[in-house]
């Protein structure tokens, strides 16, 4: 099976990184890019088994870019600490990654509330 890299950009999100972690646990890596964080959201991502990084910069490309200098998988998953990942799109994922295709990228489509 092909591997997964999860990587989550994070500052001050206490209240909401853990349960976003925790719907990224079928990924072979988490990755958390923490920029400058005041609260717990450090010692929670941490203790859920991510990968953390403190890297600090205004600039959002700089900070997608450092997380995947970091990671290993052969996917990448960008997701923010407010957002899960359902089952059903956890399978769709795990589904597309198995197939032998020339895709090099998919894009996935959010539900904003």
């Amino acid at each position: 099976m092909k591997t997964i890299s999860a990587i989550v950009i994070a500052k001050n999100e206490e209240k909401m990184i853990k349960e976003c972690l925790a719907s990224l646990s079928f990924c072979n890596e988490i990755i958390v890019i923490d920029n400058g964080s005041k609260d717990a959201t450090l010692e929670i991502a941490e203790k859920t088994g991510a990968r953390v990084f403190d890297f600090r910069t205004d600039d959002f490309f700089k900070l997608r870019n450092y997380g995947l200098e970091k990671a290993h998988g052969e996917w990448i998953l960008y997701v923010d600490a407010d957002e899960r990942v359902p089952l059903r799109l956890k399978e769709e994922i795990e589904s597309k990654i198995l197939e032998e295709s020339s895709f090099d990228a998919y894009k996935i489509k959010r539900k904003n509330y």
